[in-house]
């Protein structure tokens, strides 16, 4: 049978007029004129080249044909609606894994207790996290992330990004730095060692490229990928620790390290969590974004 000469429509019509023997019923029902539901009942009758309906006496009876369409049509409509309509997740019933780039800042910090709710909402659910980097963008055109929270200056056109706030900067140091009782001036700041975070996106370049604006540069003396192994070597160390300042405000306080305003002026930090465009309208995906940017937004990645 060639389908593109079904109009849907028709099936509704069918089922009606299958259900009530009459084509003024089923007018009725339909919320249509009786000469219109008369017209569908012909192009029902040629489409399936049988009667559907016969009058006997006073009365429409359906055909053996007509009778075989009443059983087998409603479970055909209920899965057209099911077809045409969106998806709704389903906690108990879902079965399915989400691969999310973060940083270890948020994996150590902001998603714990989130992670620990929904392993407990949803049975069936698998979560894989991996270390955000900046080219990571491929990965979630091609499927291989389903989401990111991460530090990033411009979302691509392609990708759903949800600005989930921003930051300025600070400067850590150890408690007893030299240069703790002094002002933290630029001359100081670029004279200084510096240790870097090579990980979990890019922490460095903005410094870098304002101070080459400057002509100046800073001495890194240790590159680490992970901040609280970071943090650590500060603590142990007269190098200097460039962060976002709510990294800062949260983490100097376990190491008692000193937090100085950056002698630099620098854009701010950006926080986004960023999904591709073909899972904008998945239930699932939906769901567990949602919740994601609820944890973030709350935290002080929104101040």
């Amino acid at each position: 049978m060639d389908l593109s000469r079904i109009n849907l429509n028709l099936l509704s019509v069918l089922y009606q007029l299958l259900e009530a023997r009459s084509v003024s019923r089923a007018a009725q029902a339909l919320n249509l004129t009786q000469p219109a539901v008369s017209r569908s009942l012909a192009q029902l009758r040629e489409l399936f080249g049988d009667p559907l309906l016969v009058r006997t006496g006073n009365q429409m009876q359906l055909t053996a044909h007509g009778e075989e369409l009443k059983r087998q049509l409603p479970p055909v409509l209920q899965q057209l609606e099911a077809f045409f309509t969106p998806g709704q997740f389903s906690r108990e019933s879902f079965q399915g894994r989400f691969n999310i780039a973060i940083t270890d800042y948020i994996g150590e910090h902001i998603l714990p207790s989130l992670v620990g709710e929904l392993t407990q909402e949803i049975p069936g659910l698998r979560l894989h996290f991996h270390l955000w980097e900046p080219g990571m963008i491929t990965d979630l055109r091609e499927g291989r992330l389903d989401m990111a929270a991460c530090v990033l200056d411009q979302v691509p056109d392609d990708i759903h990004g949800r600005q989930v706030g921003s930051d300025d900067w600070a400067c850590l140091m150890r408690n007893g730095h030299p240069l703790q009782h002094q002002p933290l001036d630029l001359s100081a700041y670029t004279q200084a060692d510096h240790i870097t975070i090579s990980g979990g996106g890019d922490k460095n370049r903005l410094v870098d490229e304002a101070l080459t604006e400057l002509d100046l540069r800073r001495r890194i003396r240790v590159s680490i990928p992970f901040i609280e192994a970071a943090l650590a070597f500060t603590a142990h160390s007269d190098a200097l620790l460039t962060l976002p300042a709510h990294m800062a405000a949260s983490l100097a306080p376990s190491l008692n390290l000193v937090i100085k305003p950056l002698p630099l002026t620098l854009t701010p930090v950006q926080y986004y969590l960023l999904w591709h465009r073909r899972t904008q309208h998945d239930p699932a995906h939906r769901f567990l974004r949602e919740r994601l940017f609820r944890v973030l937004e709350s935290s002080p990645f929104s101040h």
